[in-house]
């Protein structure tokens, strides 16, 4: 039976990475990786060490790009309305991708349907850090020296709905201390006000404040991990200190959109996977505190759908919304 040259191609499209016909297919021009933060943070790190290791495995071209406002949205919905062919992807974070469903009123695209998961890349935890000026070392002291003056301590966020607002409100729920939110427009210049003693204290995660906390510009005084980090291992932990509900992490994971071919997807997971075991790579992410963080794909998608339960349910309990 002759077998028609259509269906050929087509088969061979569909095959597995090592296939010639298929490698000629996919990609076949740029590939724009978004990312929903300024360039010089750790996500916008990532996005690059990233995109010089599928240009050199990919043979094509791929370039970052910057899309900044409304806390990721406006990143997230250009990748989620892109063409699913494997040429947009997204650096998604536990902001865009699970906090901002329940913050915001209204959101213009479906964190869960919109997207097809390829990889979680790294996780990076919050912590308390203190002005030096603040006579406490230790998280019992803070809460106590808190205590005593009810209302005369600012922290500072970089801004209202960050992850950094989020945890410090959540951090005075469950220690029942008084704190005044001061938000900022950027972690930069908060994180200024807080090494000249302007505000007392601060929840950032780790990569933001490390050269600070190597430096002795600021004192830090517990991590909000559920296990020692690998960057800061002798920082005590809030659970460990009778804090057990006091976790959280900012992370950071590749997607693209939805409808995505299985087989683009299968091979930028295999290429993200070689990245996070590439020792120069977990070096370099290690530099500016973040720890690479690795997921099977059910893994990924129940630790999503936790992530994602566990914000809506805090994010109730604070009376905290968008418009």
């Amino acid at each position: 039976m002759a077998i028609d040259r259509r269906q050929v191609l087509t088969f061979a499209a569909a095959a597995s990475c090592a296939s010639p016909a298929w490698a000629q297919a996919w990609p076949s021009r740029t590939i724009r990786i978004v990312v929903p933060f300024p360039a010089g943070g750790s996500a916008d790190l990532s996005g690059r060490l990233l995109a010089e290791h599928l240009k050199s495995a990919l043979g094509q071209s791929v370039i970052v790009e910057s899309k900044l406002g409304a806390g990721g949205n406006i990143a997230a919905v250009e990748v989620a309305r892109a063409e699913p062919d494997g040429h947009t992807l997204f650096i998604g974070t536990n902001g865009t991708q699970t906090i901002n469903q329940s913050l915001y009123r209204q959101i213009p695209y479906d964190p869960a349907k919109d997207f097809a998961a390829i990889a979680m890349m790294w996780q990076a935890p919050h912590l308390l850090v203190v002005a030096s000026s603040v006579p406490a070392d230790s998280l019992s002291a803070f809460i106590a020296y808190a205590r005593a003056n009810p209302g005369s301590l600012n922290y500072g966020s970089s801004g209202v709905g960050s992850s950094t607002h989020l945890f410090g409100e959540m951090f005075k729920s469950r220690t029942g201390i008084d704190l005044t939110h001061l938000p900022y427009r950027g972690q930069g210049p908060a994180l200024n006000d807080l090494v000249g003693g302007q505000i007392q204290a601060m929840f950032p995660i780790v990569p933001d404040v490390i050269a600070h906390v190597r430096a002795g510009n600021v004192r830090a005084l517990a991590l909000a991990a559920a296990r020692p980090s690998t960057v800061l291992p002798e920082l005590p932990l809030m659970p460990e200190l009778g804090y057990p509900d006091l976790v959280a992490a900012a992370w950071v994971a590749l997607y693209s959109p939805a409808r995505t071919p299985s087989q683009v997807i299968e091979r930028l997971r295999a290429e993200v996977t070689a990245l996070l075991n590439n020792t120069a790579f977990v070096d370099r992410m290690k530099q500016v505190g973040v720890e690479i963080r690795a997921m099977a794909v059910d893994e990924f998608e129940i630790f999503t759908s936790q992530e994602r339960a566990r914000w809506a349910k805090t994010i109730a309990e604070l009376k905290l919304r968008i418009d």
